[in-house]
């Protein structure tokens, strides 16, 4: 006789298959286990009632009993029906939907509208004409050789830097480089410009002690930099958020002083490759064994590319590609290959003639628009623009309504909004 317990879960488990009982009974007690039709401590039919009930064999059910048993989904003891051990943990929910991590967009992002589509793909196709079976390993935590050979041509002829392709270490853009220094270099507090990058900021103080040292109309000013900061973080090219471009004189202060101090001096070059003709050379260039340049193509291309670099002197690229081999093992070797066909290829360089070109408009048809509010601080160049203004909130507002990204600078030396150039398409 069945007893209603076998029946009432035969009820559950439904009609068996022509084929596969087993595994189709496994799968139907484990689903009453997760679904809370049978918990924790409950007893099961024996195997020969439940096998009645289902219309299958004995020894169908006692191997999906011994089974559950070994998988701990069951326990058993001597001459004594099965009962149910539950789930070892519920574990963490799963969102019914993904949801997206990226940032919101902000007046630091490109028109992707301008990425040059077809010099990419071209460089593409000629990377992986290239590409050797030893391409398809494990990278040079460091970057690929060939990358860094293009790069410290490149860098050299357009930024003015002084480096070998050795002294220079390939990363995942200038955050991810920020980062890496934070550990590399071993110096607890880092001096950063007031007003400067709000996610620059907040990123390094998840790392080090920051300080916020205020700049003024030619950058962060030298002698307010604290004794305690082992490393100066600057945008000397295009100061973020003002625009301002520090003078030869005040880099050459900052760069003397640190190097008096035992201090590093982080030159995060973020968007000189959109800068107007004849800005100065990187601070690079003053002192090689004290500045350390960032840069990446998040601006010049798009920031999905996660591709930039690090130059330093060589101690800490050696450094650098040491924490590598710890922890990423590097950057993808095709997008590296792909970058250094780019740049070789001289397809940057004509992207970024077009990009300044149109970018030089925006910034006009920006500047005409918001002249009402105040005026265009810093340099004409880059995907931002400060407007220096105190009716910061009807600004930004007015910003908003056009879809276009725009954040206040509530600083009392340097009140405004800055707002992006890359989306003043109007």
């Amino acid at each position: 006789m069945v007893t209603d317990d076998a029946q009432r879960l035969a009820a559950h488990c439904g009609a068996p298959p022509a084929r596969g009982k087993g595994e189709w009974l496994r799968a139907g007690l484990i689903a009453a286990v997760y679904d809370g039709r049978l918990g924790p401590g409950d007893t099961l039919p024996g195997a020969r009632d439940l096998a009645a009930a289902l219309g299958v064999s004995r020894g169908t059910a006692d191997g999906v009993y011994t089974q559950l048993v070994d998988e701990g989904f069951l326990q058993r003891l001597p001459r004594r029906r099965p009962t149910v051990a539950g789930p070892s943990a519920t574990g963490p929910r799963i969102p019914a939907s993904p949801v997206s991590a990226a940032p919101p967009p902000t007046p630091g992002v490109p028109d992707a509208a301008l990425f040059p589509h077809r010099a990419w793909a071209a460089s593409s196709r000629a990377a992986l004409a290239k590409l050797s079976d030893d391409d398809l390993g494990y990278p040079d935590p460091s970057g690929h050789p060939r990358l860094r050979t293009v790069l410290a041509d490149w860098l050299r002829r357009t930024r003015g830097v002084t480096t070998t392709p050795d002294g220079i270490h390939v990363t995942c853009g200038i955050a991810h480089a920020m980062a890496l220094l934070a550990e590399v270099l071993g110096t607890p507090t880092w001096a950063v410009e007031s007003p400067g990058s709000p996610g620059s900021t907040h990123m390094m103080r998840q790392l080090v002690d920051v300080r916020q040292v205020p700049i003024d109309d030619a950058g962060m000013v030298p002698n307010q930099i604290p004794a305690a900061a082992g490393a100066v973080l600057l945008t000397p090219t295009h100061q973020y958020p003002t625009g301002i471009l520090m003078p030869p004189e005040r880099r050459r202060a900052l760069v003397e002083s640190s190097a008096a101090a035992g201090r590093w001096v982080i030159e995060d070059d973020w968007d000189s490759l959109l800068a107007p003709a004849g800005i100065p050379s990187a601070m690079q260039a003053l002192s090689p064994s004290t500045v350390i340049m960032l840069g990446s193509l998040s601006k010049a291309l798009a920031p999905g590319l996660r591709l930039g670099w690090i130059v330093a002197p060589p101690e800490v690229v050696t450094r650098l590609g040491e924490l590598r081999r710890r922890t990423d093992l590097g950057v993808s070797a095709i997008t590296q290959l792909t970058a250094a066909e780019l740049v070789a290829s001289g397809g940057l360089d004509r992207h970024l003639r077009r990009a300044r070109a149109e970018y030089a408009r925006r910034h006009q048809r920006l500047a005409d628009r918001t002249r009402h509010h105040g005026p265009v601080l810093g340099v004409p160049g880059g995907v931002h623009a400060f407007v220096s203004t105190t009716d910061q909130a009807a600004l930004a507002a007015e910003m908003a309504v056009a879809g276009i990204p725009a954040e206040v600078v509530d600083d009392e030396r340097y009140p405004g909004v800055v707002i992006s150039v890359a989306a003043f398409r109007a």
